[in-house]
């Protein structure tokens, strides 16, 4: 049961490269977060309350489940337990002054009712895992299958090394040069303009014919239009995932932004963005495809 109303489910706007200066993409206005009492999961509320900003709204969700049958069948989180979880969860949002929803589900399995009510939303939430990648695509963890699947577009929280005020301070975009890269770092401008962060635009070369850097000083120009402020470029030697990772902690950067393909089955196992997720020492904003659309 539900711990307050649910609301009515909006028609969600896309990202558009078209508004105003310092206004904050859709994207990241409409977030749920899934809590489960970690420390881990009240980061995740805390950054996605600062992503949202007043202008946004967070749904702040606790799924129970099941574990067990018969008469050794038995809630996940005990209903007082999840009752306390989603209140302090309330209480992070209402302190960064950002409007929160509190829901407790006692559904199951947790991850498809997760991902499940994700769709209602553009943005998840979630904390970063706590076990290695393999041991989460073993047993089928909440953030592996919301990698794979990627109904919306995913944030993983971990909590910086050092607070400086804000919850980040750096904001490290990976581009590939393309032009579906392209309106990612126009995203990654409009989100650092309208919560205050640098911006450093990265992009991996691993071989010749991936070194662009036409392309990439075309999309800097364009993200300091966007920003009336100087963006750093760093180009890294590398597989993508390992040189986003070391850019990131070279530049003591607190968020990550990358895109996905959405890759399924075997060829999933080289996903870069979820090799990022695991790896990175710093939060990871994962865009889906619908998401990077001009």
């Amino acid at each position: 049961m539900s711990t307050a109303e649910r609301k009515p489910t909006a028609a969600r706007r896309r990202p558009a490269t078209g508004d105003p200066p310092g206004a904050p993409p859709p994207l990241i206005t409409d977030i749920i977060c899934g809590i489960d009492g970690t420390r881990s999961a009240y980061e995740a509320v805390r950054q996605a309350a600062f992503l949202a900003g007043a202008e946004g709204h967070l749904s702040l969700l606790v799924v129970t489940g099941h574990q067990g049958a018969g008469r050794q069948e038995a809630s996940a989180l005990a209903p007082a337990r999840a009752r306390a979880v989603s209140e302090y969860a309330r209480k992070i949002a209402r302190e960064e002054g950002v409007a929160a929803l509190a829901e407790v589900e006692d559904r199951g399995p947790v991850a498809e009712v997760l991902l499940e009510r994700a769709r209602e939303h553009t943005l998840l939430a979630l904390g970063a895992p706590s076990m290695s990648r393999l041991a989460h695509l073993l047993i089928g963890g909440v953030a592996s299958k919301a990698a794979h699947e990627l109904p919306v577009s995913l944030l993983v929280a971990r909590r910086p090394r050092r607070r400086q005020g804000h919850v980040a301070s750096t904001l490290v975009v990976a581009s590939d040069a393309s032009e579906r890269s392209g309106a990612l770092v126009e995203i990654a401008a409009g989100i650092a303009s309208a919560r205050g962060l640098s911006l450093v635009l990265m992009h991996a070369v691993h071989g010749e014919s991936t070194r662009h850097p036409t392309r990439i000083a075309a999309q800097a120009a364009r993200a300091k239009e966007l920003m009336g402020a100087e963006v750093e470029v760093c180009v890294m030697p590398g597989h993508p995932a390992a040189a986003i990772v070391e850019c990131a902690r070279q530049s003591g950067a607190t968020l990550a932004l990358l895109g996905s393909r959405r890759t399924r089955g075997l060829r999933s196992l080289g996903s870069v963005s979820e090799r990022v997720i695991y790896d990175a020492d710093c939060s990871v904003l994962v865009l889906r495809p619908e998401d990077m659309r001009r």
